[in-house]
């Protein structure tokens, strides 16, 4: 990430696994996020220095 952005295209169950460890949790916390629906979108990112959910499940 230090050059650019990166997209991953990922089934849902391992997007919440990455989600939860993207934001520095265990990766059993993945069940705090809703299960994302097929074509949707989400987005993880960095805001004032800590990774952050931009978008979860977006159409």
């Amino acid at each position: 990430m230090h050059d650019g952005d990166v997209a991953l295209v990922a089934h849902g169950h391992l997007q919440r696994v990455l989600t939860a460890r993207w934001l520095g949790l265990d990766a059993t916390a993945r069940r705090l996020f809703r299960h994302p629906g097929p074509g949707t979108l989400s987005a993880l990112g960095i805001e004032h220095g800590r990774p952050v959910v931009s978008a979860w499940n977006v159409l």
